[in-house]
């Protein structure tokens, strides 16, 4: 019996000395960071450039990814300037700018962007990279009872002499549901973005082949896949991302602490063409 009185005494006194020892709660005020301006732009072949102009938010504002609509910039001054000439940029719908007279990118020629809101300005330049085009890319699909195997074999020419960097996109046509979607393929609906596949010509010799496996495709969906040739801040970003939620909305939220390529603001000027190949599955 006095060895466990002896115990519980011990066993007392070291909770009270770990109680003793715990610091005092420290009040931690932490601020949002300053709003600003969010830009990321489309190029559509032969037809358009999209710029989607938005604004920064902090999760401690109560803002999420879910009401990015709320975000969108309305009535600002978009340009586009290249040798020498500048191009305005009509607004299309809330925060949705597009510019026609660009419709004709001319590669290797630098552009500038420039996107005034109020007070604020933001500002960036890019070059136009060339393009690169799919040598072969086409789907197949395995019809079982019940289920349905959709894949996609592709491949491309990787740009001799340089570095380069690739983007691969696999989307699906969903009901439009009025979100964000400045490279919208379908004239019907909107993209849903079901894949990306992100290369370094580093990473193979020459010429690229893959055979990809999509999920949640039926066989009568339709699908775009394109090829983009993209420059290396774009392609970190898309790394640090990746797996981390839609483009636009990982753009917006804070810390951001990604690359960007935008003055005074935050997001991407692309200035690339992608090579774009739509499908009907219901014909394979």
């Amino acid at each position: 019996m006095k060895s466990v009185k002896y115990f519980l005494f011990v066993f007392s006194i070291v909770i009270s000395a770990l109680f003793s020892c715990r610091p005092k709660p420290i009040d931690i005020e932490v601020k949002p960071g300053d709003v600003k301006l969010v830009v990321f732009t489309q190029v559509i072949p032969n037809n358009v450039m999209i710029v989607t102009l938005t604004r920064s938010f902090s999760p401690l504002s109560g803002n999420t990814s879910d009401n990015l609509s709320s975000l969108l910039v309305s009535g600002a001054t978009v340009q586009i300037k290249s040798n020498n000439q500048t191009y305005d940029c009509f607004e299309s719908s809330p925060g949705i700018y597009i510019s026609v007279a660009t419709s004709s990118f001319v590669e290797g020629q630098e552009y500038e962007l420039i996107a005034i809101s109020g007070t604020d300005t933001v500002t960036s330049t890019s070059k136009m990279l060339p393009k690169v085009d799919f040598t072969t890319v086409l789907p197949s699909v395995e019809k079982n009872i019940g289920d349905t195997n959709v894949f996609v074999s592709f491949n491309f020419n990787d740009i001799a002499s340089v570095s380069n960097w690739y983007l691969v996109n696999f989307y699906k046509k969903q009901a439009n549901v009025g979100g964000i979607d400045g490279s919208n393929y379908f004239q019907n609906g909107s993209n849903s973005l079901i894949r990306s596949i992100l290369l370094s010509d580093k990473e193979f010799n020459g010429v690229y082949h893959a055979k990809v496996e999509l999920d949640s495709l039926k066989w009568n969906d339709s699908i775009v896949v394109t090829l983009s040739n993209i420059d290396e801040k774009y392609f970190n970003f898309l790394g640090f991302r990746e797996g981390k939620g839609g483009v636009l909305s990982q753009m917006n939220i804070e810390p951001l602490s990604y690359p960007t390529n935008i003055k005074n603001g935050y997001g991407f000027f692309n200035t690339f063409y992608p090579d774009i190949k739509f499908f009907d599955l219901s014909q394979y």
